[in-house]
């Protein structure tokens, strides 16, 4: 019996863990597509209230655009690690390499995000 539990807390763990990177896969994917494609207000509606609150429609529009014309469009997200909640990547653009931490409410939304250089 205590085989069992152990099995099925193992297994809802894995399912939790599966299904969170599954939803951090499919947001990276869709802030690289808009990104690329200059979709301010597409990327704005990926924040959390809270950050779009603290970042406000023209901040996110300055943020944007200002890393657009540094570096270029994104040509590749890659997975790096996990550490307490935050997700961090390995970013090409065309004219630089950066690495990205991410974390997403429980809903999906963009909570936190921060790109510097590696």
């Amino acid at each position: 019996m205590k085989y069992l539990i152990v099995f099925l807390i193992c297994f809802t763990t894995q399912s939790v863990l599966a299904q969170d990177a599954s939803t951090y896969h499919s947001a990276t994917k869709v802030f690289q597509e808009n990104f690329n494609a200059q979709k301010i207000d597409s990327i704005f509606d990926m924040y959390t209230s809270e950050m779009q609150e603290n970042m406000t429609k023209e901040g996110v529009t300055r943020f944007i655009n200002g890393c657009y014309e540094q570096f270029g469009s994104i040509k590749n997200i890659t997975f790096v690690e996990t550490a307490e909640g935050v997700y961090s990547y390995k970013v090409e653009f065309d004219k630089a390499i950066l690495a990205m931490d991410l974390q997403l409410s429980t809903n999906g939304k963009i909570s936190t995000i921060q790109f510097q250089e590696l």
